[in-house]
């Protein structure tokens, strides 16, 4: 009796193994497809629809191009609360809380200073942590605090604002680059050096002529990102 006992447990041992012998199996066969994905993805030109990798000067890893649109940029912006950075551009969401529409009448656009703003110590203390950055794009009072950033630090090389309260109501030539607003904007009617356009369709903003969408989307910024990840036990992640 007890030999029987004892080949029924030895059986049930087995048993109890074979499904771990078979899931370690699977998972190799997984780790190895993904390799064999990951090294394709080296010597390919084309992943993704708005993808191209490349390879690192070291030929470790390859990258893909991440572009969006301006209007995307200043959307995550928004949505964020106050800024959104992409590869070397930040993006500055315009007035959404109490404290933007104090500084929208005391700091702006001839009077006060803008850098006691809330939203320009945000952004300012957001350029110190990504030293990366080149180029401020904002709407709104966004768009002031972008100018006043290129103004005060020598390695911002480019803004671009949509709608800025922008006091220039005699206009100037030599401005009129980078400036942005639609027709009977209130907010940036005296920014007269602007480049105008008309929102044709105002079913898609509650923001007729203050709206940003419509010029943003002609614009685009982009950053190299990993096309996958190699993790510490060997296996591949991908990315996209």
């Amino acid at each position: 009796m007890d030999y029987y006992l004892n080949r029924k447990k030895k059986k049930n041992s087995f048993n109890n193994i074979r499904p771990n012998i078979y899931n370690q199996r699977v998972d190799d066969n997984i780790t190895k497809q993904f390799r064999e994905i990951h090294n394709s993805l080296k010597n390919h030109e084309v992943w993704g629809s708005h993808a191209t990798p490349t390879r690192s000067p070291s030929g470790a890893s390859s990258y893909i191009t991440d572009e969006i649109t301006d209007a995307q940029g200043l959307e995550r912006a928004y949505q964020h609360g106050d800024y959104y950075i992409h590869g070397d551009t930040m993006y500055i969401a315009g007035s959404h809380t109490a404290k933007d529409w104090y500084d929208d009448v005391t700091k702006i656009p001839v009077w006060g200073d803008l850098r006691d703003s809330t939203r320009y110590k945000a952004a300012r203390d957001a350029l110190m942590e990504n030293p990366q950055v080149k180029r401020t794009i904002g709407h709104s009072l966004g768009g002031s605090v972008a100018l006043e950033l290129e103004k005060n630090y020598k390695h911002i090389t480019s803004s671009r604002t949509y709608g800025a309260p922008v006091w220039n109501p005699l206009g100037s030539e030599s401005n009129k680059v980078e400036r942005y607003r639609n027709w009977i904007d209130p907010v940036s009617v005296f920014d007269r050096s602007a480049v105008k356009s008309v929102k044709w369709n105002p079913f898609e903003s509650t923001s007729l002529t203050h709206d940003y969408s419509n010029i943003a989307n002609d614009f685009t910024s982009s950053k190299q990102v990993p096309a996958s990840t190699e993790n510490p036990d060997g296996s591949v992640s991908l990315i996209g």
